[in-house]
């Protein structure tokens, strides 16, 4: 199996969120470099944002999970430096403590991460997990090096295609409450024979008594005086 453009693009297209996508290119890697390693892909989704990650097996997710809750190790290292990141040994490494004492339990041996290139700053990280030293000599570190750079294009994509997906579904979910909350409004400016801002203070403080939101508060009104739900966005035409 040859993880190329190919490969990523197919999981492009087959991913149904950013997490699946890093975790079967995690995986992709470690098929091609063989020799049992385990690989995270790693993406920095913006300066004060966290990174997410996908791993090829339970370890590698271990290890990089043991990192962001540290909050430091090969891959952030990486991330933030924009240089190849190398652990020769991990037993004897004392550099992170906590991902030594884990790793170590979990029986790797060295750790190689290297930086995602991406237009201002390092866009993430591949790291490779390995239970033996020789799993990871330099030819193994090269490919892998030459592996992170052929994905950065792939990497830059999907961050963005999702970004805008999980836009376009706050916009969904926004546009839908407003819907509710305008059909609700109507209802109290009928019943209490009240202008919109006095409706829709009604509704405010019926929330924040309730502690329920504005949206559950609006449907449970039209529910109540009509007995059916509110109409979807688009229910009923222009």
């Amino acid at each position: 199996m040859t993880t190329g453009p190919k490969t990523a693009c197919a999981l492009l297209t087959s991913s149904g969120t950013l997490h699946d996508f890093l975790t079967g290119l995690a995986g992709s890697i470690a098929h091609e470099l063989g020799g049992g390693v385990a690989c995270s892909v790693t993406v920095r989704r913006g300066p004060r944002v966290p990174v997410t990650s996908g791993s090829s097996d339970a370890v590698a997710a271990a290890l990089e999970e043991t990192q962001y809750i540290t909050q430091e190790g090969p891959t952030l290292q990486a991330v933030q430096t924009g240089e190849p990141v190398r652990v020769e040994y991990l037993p004897v490494d004392v550099r992170w403590p906590e991902l030594t004492l884990r790793g170590t339990a979990d029986g790797v041996a060295t750790v190689f991460a290297v930086p995602v290139a991406g237009d201002l700053a390092p866009l993430g990280a591949v790291t490779v997990y390995a239970r033996r030293a020789e799993a990871l000599d330099a030819a193994a570190r090269a490919r892998t090096a030459e592996l992170a750079g052929q994905h950065a294009v792939a990497l830059h994509i999907a961050l963005r295609m999702f970004e805008y997906a999980a836009h376009a579904e706050h916009l969904r979910v926004a546009l839908t409450s407003r819907y509710v909350i305008d059909q609700a409004l109507g209802v109290l400016m009928s019943r209490h024979s009240c202008n919109a801002r006095t409706a829709f203070e009604v509704l405010r403080r019926r929330s924040q008594r309730d502690n329920v939101k504005l949206r559950k508060i609006a449907a449970d009104i039209i529910v109540s005086t009509t007995g059916e739900p509110p109409l979807p966005p688009g229910a009923i035409p222009p």
